[in-house]
């Protein structure tokens, strides 16, 4: 019988686009930020439970009572905040997004489209909800090509990352054999960096390029989700790990998700070369995650898109591209468990904590503060499924003008939704869930120590996919 060596190098030949990273969960017990507020929890201000939430009705739509209810609270003229309703008839107020009390354009408009895109006529590249070859446009190189080339490309691409592969589970053995007093993390596994061209590319079938639209750098839009339970995707950080004697003093660039319901653009990571993210003299850097356009539905394939780069003095020329890679992730049967897996560079890596939620669906965060001194604030978000330290929704320092933010996230199917606030070391909780109005855990009056905060959520408010 082959050895599982073996098997595993053939096995990657054979299936060429189809690999499955090896999920360890444990994989992501480093420290991934400062110290998790869950750890913290006993310290929490005494919360006011609600006995007797208010239940909408069956027959009602949850999240139009929410939105009439919450709105009172929130008026329009003052906060900005679009109505979801209003979007989901193609109101124009999707187009702004309020942040410290101006308007700037969102990244989440959907206006700069390709021809085309959105089109679902007759041989237009979407077809009824189904990836369709791009006939027209398309950045695949598979033309610059023969397909012998592409072949070998394809092939030697697919024996190092089947290597990959085995040196990480050889690695994972090793720890593993120390026992349970070594408290020594499993490595990330390794992610499904795409090779640049494959046999499909030159064929013009169904490379990655075609089937994710590459071509289209155009983001989705925002308007787009569903209102039943569906597989989603949460992101809940992403480490950059450099081994230069220098390390970049600065990152930028993109890191985007293609997802099946949209192939367009979903920023995680978005960041200008002007608006760039200072990095502190150290070895490993948690980059600050922006939230997604809407929530990322992922029934068993997606794309990351990944374009960083490190900043230098002067001009754009001296400039290092630090990853540029579309990875895969392949979901088989793996839903509801963290998995960290790590992108490769020249000199740094990336590691990226993440897990797939089935049955999920997408919840808006909308937080609104004004304090009257300066405080450092902390918003995290955490629900069933989620990484020990959750979702960092905000961390900076506030004082005085109001703070207005949103943030999508994905929440299990009727489970709960804490927003957890951490203000001068002291925590404060608010607990929400699907078909009740309001929080149903707020935080009892010493809050307005600080400040006043006033948080809201909405579940599942689009169904206009």
């Amino acid at each position: 019988m082959a050895s599982t060596e073996e098997q595993v190098s053939r096995g990657a030949v054979e299936l060429r686009l189809s690999y499955h990273g090896i999920h360890y969960p444990d994989a992501c017990a480093y420290q991934a930020g400062p110290e998790d507020p869950g750890d913290l929890r006993e310290e929490l201000e005494v919360a006011e439970d609600h006995d007797q939430p208010a239940r909408v009705p069956s027959d009602i739509d949850p999240c139009e009572i929410a939105r009439r209810a919450l709105d009172l609270m929130f008026p329009r003229e003052d906060s900005d905040w679009s109505n979801w309703s209003a979007r989901e008839e193609g109101s124009s107020d999707d187009d702004e997004q309020v942040i410290d009390g101006d308007k700037e354009e969102t990244y989440c408009s959907g206006e700069n489209v390709v021809d085309d895109d959105c089109s679902t006529e007759e041989g237009s590249d979407y077809q009824d909800g189904d990836y369709c070859q791009v006939k027209k446009k398309t950045n695949c190189p598979g033309k610059f090509y023969t397909e012998s080339e592409a072949e070998e490309r394809e092939r030697n691409w697919a024996d190092n990352y089947s290597q990959q592969i085995i040196d990480h589970n050889k690695l994972c053995d090793e720890i593993m054999a120390l026992g349970d007093e070594d408290d020594t993390p499993l490595p990330p596994y390794p992610m499904q960096v795409l090779p640049d061209v494959t046999f499909a590319c030159v064929i013009e079938s169904y490379c990655h390029h075609r089937v994710y639209r590459t071509h289209d750098t155009s983001t989705t839009p925002s308007t787009l989700g569903h209102r039943t339970p569906k597989a989603m995707l949460q992101i809940f950080s992403m480490r950059l790990s450099s081994s230069e004697p220098s390390p970049p003093s600065s990152v930028y660039g993109i890191f985007a998700v293609r997802d099946y319901l949209d192939q367009r653009r979903n920023y995680v990571f978005n960041r200008s070369r002007v608006d760039a993210v200072t990095i502190p003299k150290q070895d490993s850097f948690v980059l600050p995650l922006c939230s997604p356009c809407r929530g990322m539905y992922v029934p068993d394939k997606a794309l990351f898109e990944v374009d960083l780069w490190g900043k230098k003095e002067g001009d754009e020329s001296a400039d290092k591209q630090l990853f540029s890679a579309y990875v895969e992730i392949d979901i088989i049967l793996e839903y509801d468990g963290l998995t960290c897996g790590r992108i490769p560079g020249d000199n740094c890596n990336l590691d990226i904590i993440y897990t797939v939620l089935s049955e999920s669906v997408e919840a808006v965060i909308q937080v609104y503060a004004k304090v009257d001194h300066p405080h450092d604030v902390r918003f995290t978000a955490s629900s069933t499924g989620y990484y020990r330290h959750g979702v960092v929704l905000f961390d900076d320092k506030l004082f005085g003008s109001e703070k207005l933010f949103q943030h999508i996230v994905a929440v299990k199917a009727n489970e709960k939704l804490d927003v957890v606030l951490e203000v001068d070391n002291s925590l404060f909780k608010w607990t929400f869930q699907d078909e009740y109005v309001g929080a149903v855990v707020s935080p009892d009056d010493s809050i307005f120590e600080y400040g006043h905060f006033f948080v809201r959520v909405m579940f599942a408010p689009k169904d206009c996919q």
